[in-house]
């Protein structure tokens, strides 16, 4: 009973810390500030010294379980978009031909001091010139300026994400 019950709670970690991501947000994952790594850190410690039973052979079977679980969420993810949004957000559309969606920056928590930092890491200065600005599912933000795009931004991918 202790191998199943060690699988058990290591899979019950896995998909605590899966919520807690998706809690937390995509902008947590692609611009962690030093405070949000500390938090998640914190998390995952609390989460796995209570899920983590005592013993070395419950720690291998601990990282095993995690590391399948991890993998086979990735592989599943691959696979099906529909578990892929659920659990990685769709891409959300930031600036469309040079305005800035405060709608969409209020609903993923992104302060335009943090679009502003994306845009400028690609090396744009006023999203008045980009065509199209997207918050990625992986939390970064990608850009492509006006004067770059052949007509104005249409990206089938980003129709389904407008927000109601």
């Amino acid at each position: 009973m202790g191998v199943l019950e060690q699988v058990g709670f290591a899979v019950g970690y896995y998909v605590a810390l899966v919520l807690v991501m998706r809690l937390a947000g995509k902008r947590l994952a692609g611009q962690v500030t030093t405070f949000d790594l500390l938090v998640l850190i914190t998390l995952g410690v609390v989460l796995q010294s209570a899920a983590l039973m005592p013993g070395r052979a419950n720690a291998a079977i601990f990282v095993v379980t995690v590391f399948a679980s991890h993998r086979g969420l990735a592989a599943l993810c691959s696979r099906y978009p529909g578990l892929r949004h659920l659990v990685r957000g769709r891409p959300q559309p930031l600036v469309r031909d040079g305005q800035v969606d405060e709608r969409v920056m209020r609903a993923e928590g992104m302060s335009r001091e943090e679009l502003m930092a994306g845009l400028r890491k690609l090396g744009i200065l006023d999203p008045s010139t980009v065509a199209i600005a997207v918050l990625e599912e992986t939390g970064h933000v990608s850009a492509v300026e006006m004067d770059h795009a052949a007509k104005p931004a249409k990206d089938p991918s980003l129709e389904a994400a407008q927000l109601p």
